[in-house]
């Protein structure tokens, strides 16, 4: 798992926690999500937030290594204050949480945000700044 990048590529891609916890909780859409990914790995991003809820979540199912192995896979992207400050102006349907990871996924320039989540994606799809789409 690395940490903040210092400059994210064009095209960057950030994934909503629904995606990771798919896969650590072996959820129905399991597989769909692990092609996903696997067709696009070394340009994936998460916030400290999601890696924080697979840990939270994951621990009852698998040990900490394991779950540390299958973040490494990522680069987390730190939360700050413009983040909050992001949330709480442009946070929707009293969802803070999905705010929040918009703005850490905005401020770090990423340009497509993908949840398995379709109300978020109704909620903020139509956001200029970044692309987001239901997996």
């Amino acid at each position: 798992m690395s940490l903040s990048p210092k400059s994210i590529p064009v095209n960057a891609v950030f994934l909503d926690a629904t995606i990771l916890l798919e896969i650590i909780l072996g959820r129905s859409n399991e597989q769909i999500v692990r092609q996903f990914i696997e067709q696009r790995s070394g340009n994936l991003y998460i916030s400290a937030l999601t890696a924080h809820l697979v840990v939270h979540f994951g621990k009852a199912i698998v040990e900490l290594p394991v779950i540390r192995a299958f973040l490494s896979d990522y680069t987390v992207l730190s939360l700050d204050n413009a983040d909050f400050e992001w949330a709480f102006m442009n946070s929707r349907n009293k969802d803070f949480e999905d705010a929040l990871q918009l703005g850490v996924a905005v401020r770090n320039g990423c340009s497509h945000f993908v949840t398995l989540d379709k109300g978020l994606v109704a909620t903020y799809g139509s956001l200029p700044s970044i692309d987001v789409q239901h997996l």
